[in-house]
């Protein structure tokens, strides 16, 4: 998989790999302040972490096909506008664009992976949807009576994320890497639910960072193999 995205001999290598190690480093040095007060350092890093992924997708135009490409990196940067204004504190209204940004993300990365998912074919892959499927339902209606105005767009959001993850979880050549990291990814957002709207999750930050970065990295590097031949 890495041999496939970092050691394509175009020239671009290097950038590549570097634009990878900055997305992580900027991904532990958030971890590391995330307790710390809003500063521009702490947005900073927050929006990095996937930011510096948006280019990987557009390097490799060429090598693969380029509208799934874009849509790929397309998915990035919304991720990444969502980590922008969730990382903004003192305005309630950072919370729904942070959704919307993310919901966004969500549909770019469905658009992705659609055509080439196909019906689950092992038990495997059978079970975990079904569970990822009856676990999201679990959760919205143990936070609807507590979500108020926002039951909808909660509810909206709910089902795209879940589309997304099943259409992960239905691409073989993917697994395990890409339906793990979305998996992971559903886990992130369900946790920032919970602790928003119903009580509140210990070690909530460490848990969604974690949870969140792994991912979206693991989705990244698995999209990014199958779409570079």
């Amino acid at each position: 998989m890495l041999e496939r995205i970092f050691m394509t001999g175009d020239g671009l290598d290097a950038l590549r790999i570097a634009l990878a190690l900055l997305s992580l480093i900027a991904a532990i040095a958030y971890q590391v302040i995330e307790r710390a007060a809003p500063s521009l350092l702490r947005t900073g890093l927050k929006t990095a972490a996937i930011g510096l992924l948006v280019p990987l997708p557009l390097l490799a135009v060429g090598i693969g096909p380029a509208l799934p490409l874009l849509l790929l990196s397309a998915a990035f940067l919304f991720s990444a506008l969502g980590d922008f204004f969730l990382a903004m504190k003192g305005d309630a209204r950072n919370f729904p664009r942070g959704l919307v940004a993310f919901l966004v993300s969500h549909l770019f990365y469905i658009a992705v992976m659609v055509p080439i998912a196909s019906a689950p074919e092992t038990l495997a892959q059978k079970t975990i949807s079904l569970a990822v499927g009856l676990g999201a339902m679990a959760l919205y209606f143990t936070l609807a009576p507590t979500l108020g105005r926002m039951k909808l767009p909660v509810g909206t959001y709910l089902v795209v994320i879940l589309v997304m993850a099943l259409s992960a979880l239905a691409i073989p050549e993917g697994a395990p890497l890409l339906g793990l990291g979305a998996v992971l990814f559903v886990i992130s957002d369900s946790v920032i639910a919970f602790d928003k709207f119903k009580s509140p999750v210990p070690a909530r930050g460490l848990i969604v960072w974690i949870t969140y970065y792994v991912g979206q990295a693991l989705m990244a590097l698995s999209l990014l193999a199958l779409l570079m031949p």
